[in-house]
């Protein structure tokens, strides 16, 4: 009877001991799920397939920075690292090839605070931007998500903005989104993009706080490929195009071809490492010389 007894006790203990760690394991799995994604290399990059979890970063996560706190959120439309003491992105980086484009009217209405920053960051409002002489300048161009209203109204999060003059945002920064479109749309070509702002040590300031950082440079890296190619299709012949334009009234009929430049210059003015995903000896071909491709002159 004893033995019955204690084979009893035994089995109980044994299942509470079960009980409690599968309830262990759950909350340890949901708090790792729920951590802030950090900003590291992307893994098996030497050209190895994407693995990063989203075509926006089919080029690789880029590494580096200043060291200030930053989130890198992935959404359907487009990945950014966004930075939590400037309040603006560090980069924004994305896909575009024809199938972005539709019908779909821009959004009306403001600008929104993302919902999908952590509660430590400052959501930035559309309010922040008003009366500040800056337009809230888009780096995935409104236009460039029309395929559905899902799409367009991401572009509309203000994790998407950078401040920008008027003769930017409607200059030779424009002039630049519509030659990407002409790309995607007429040529049919792949395109992997990333921009995103350059800082001076003691940059200007707007918003409610004052802690909406405003470049004095803007950049923007277009990987351009064949329809449907991805990282792997790199070589050391692939067209690069880099340009790094002033944030300055002044410029709006400039044309974006005078700020050329290469992907070794943005490197090194912003501290980051980009197209990670790239092996590194077509890094070094493709990110140090300036695309002169008269081929697709528009």
């Amino acid at each position: 009877m004893a033995n019955k007894k204690t084979l009893s006790r035994n089995a109980a203990i044994g299942l509470v001991l079960v009980l409690l760690g599968v309830q262990i394991f759950t909350q340890c799995n949901k708090k790792n799920q729920q951590q802030t994604p950090s900003e590291q290399p992307t893994p098996g990059s030497n050209g190895a397939s994407n693995a990063t979890g989203t075509i926006h970063l089919e080029m690789g996560i880029p590494t580096g920075g200043d060291g200030e706190p930053a989130y890198l959120l992935k959404r359907k439309q487009y990945a950014l690292s966004y930075n939590g003491t400037k309040n603006v992105p560090n980069w924004v980086s994305s896909n575009l090839n024809a199938s972005y484009f539709g019908d779909t009217e821009r959004k009306q209405g403001q600008f929104m605070p993302d919902p999908d920053l952590p509660p430590q960051f400052y959501k930035v409002r559309h309010q922040d931007y008003s009366n500040t002489g800056f337009d809230r300048g888009h780096m995935v161009r409104s236009e460039e998500r029309t395929a559905s209203r899902e799409d367009n109204d991401a572009t509309f999060y203000t994790t998407n903005l950078l401040p920008q003059y008027h003769d930017l945002n409607a200059g030779p920064w424009l002039r630049l989104e519509e030659f990407c479109q002409f790309l995607s749309v007429r040529k049919k070509k792949e395109l992997y993009i990333i921009c995103g702002g350059i800082f001076p040590k003691n940059y200007q300031t707007i918003g409610k706080r004052n802690n909406v950082a405003v470049p004095s440079h803007c950049f923007k890296i277009i990987v351009v490929l064949e329809s449907g190619q991805k990282v792997n299709d790199v070589n050391e012949n692939t067209t690069v195009l880099a340009a790094i334009m002033p944030n300055v009234e002044g410029i709006k009929s400039e044309q974006w071809r005078q700020y050329q430049t290469t992907v070794d210059e943005i490197e090194q003015r912003t501290g980051y490492d980009f197209l990670t995903a790239v092996p590194k000896k077509i890094q070094d071909a493709i990110e140090s010389r300036k695309s002169t491709s008269l081929a697709m002159a528009q």
